[in-house]
Parts: structure tokens; C-alpha cells; sequence
């Protein structure tokens, strides 16, 4: 009797992995973030998640764990007054509001990174082509040059080939 009860004070540690941080939204009326498309319902509230599993709650101070119980009593009470449904509920209401606005902007940023795309495409082609008349037009003088000098030691070969025989 006077070492109370240990298992109900032992801390529990759940052991769930949690790959890629979860996308997160803010419930601005309830003054958190929860997950989104996530498998586990968490929480993030003042630098810490909260992972509510079988009804049971788990705390970390990071995403992927590890998990500690914590009681119902000790969540902040930000998260303790709303029942879990009711969380699930507000965080559906509000994606939805976000994925109908986002969906539009998102579609606005593809085309507007579709047409940059299209301009840096096209500008690189522009300079690939100019690089290329440029190369072409120095390959020209080169050889317009190589000519000349040819020409021109044919002109010197002869002119001192007619030297030769007039001496």
C-alpha cells in the first residue's frame, strides 16, 4: 500500500514509425495543428504531438517518436476539451475548405510554372541557336581565312616559281 500503485504510474511507450512528417493544418478556432492523410491521429500543439491510439495518448517531441503515454488530464486544454471526434471533424471541415481554395491556386501555379517552363525552354533554345550561328559563323571565317592563306601561298609559290625562271 505504501508504494501506491506502479503499473498505473509507469510510463507506456508506444512503438509506431512514422516515415514522412505528416502534411498538418491549423484548426485556428481550436488553437492547433492535426494531420492530415495520415494513418494516426496526431496533434501538434506547443512544439509537441500528441497521438491519440485506441483512445490511449502519446506524446513526443518528435513526429516519428518515440511515443510516452501521457493521461487524458495531463493534454493541454486546447486539445483535452475537444472529444476526438469532434477534432477529426473540424480538421475534415477545414481541409476541405483548403483543398477547394488550394486546388484552384495550385492549378493557377501549374499553368504559371507551365508557361515559365515554356520560356526557359524556349530561351535555352534561343541561346543554343544563336550559340550555333555563332560557332557556324566563326567555323566560316576560319575557313574563309584558311582559303586566303591558301590562296595566298599559292600566289607566293608562284610568283616565286616566275622568279626563278626569269633569273
Amino acid at each position: 500500500m505504501l508504494l501506491g500503485n506502479p503499473a498505473c504510474d509507469a510510463k507506456a511507450e508506444l512503438n509506431i514509425r512514422i516515415g514522412a512528417r505528416p502534411e498538418f493544418i491549423q484548426l485556428r478556432n481550436l488553437g492547433f495543428s492535426v494531420a492530415v492523410g495520415s494513418p494516426y491521429d496526431i496533434v501538434y500543439y506547443g512544439n509537441l504531438y500528441y497521438l491519440n491510439q485506441n483512445g490511449l495518448w502519446y506524446r513526443s517531441s518528435d513526429y516519428r517518436g518515440p511515443w510516452m503515454s501521457v493521461r487524458e488530464s495531463q493534454l493541454p486544454p486546447s486539445i483535452r476539451r475537444h472529444r476526438l471526434d469532434d477534432i477529426r471533424r473540424f480538421r475534415d471541415t477545414e481541409y476541405r475548405s483548403i483543398y477547394s481554395t488550394r486546388t484552384l491556386e495550385q492549378r493557377r501555379s501549374d499553368e504559371n510554372n507551365r508557361r515559365l517552363l515554356d520560356q526557359q525552354r524556349t530561351d535555352e533554345n534561343n541561346k543554343r541557336n544563336l550559340d550555333q550561328q555563332r560557332s557556324d559563323e566563326n567555323n566560316k571565317r576560319m575557313l574563309d581565312q584558311q582559303r586566303t592563306d591558301d590562296n595566298n601561298r599559292r600566289l607566293l609559290e608562284q610568283q616565286r616559281s616566275d622568279e626563278n625562271r626569269n633569273r
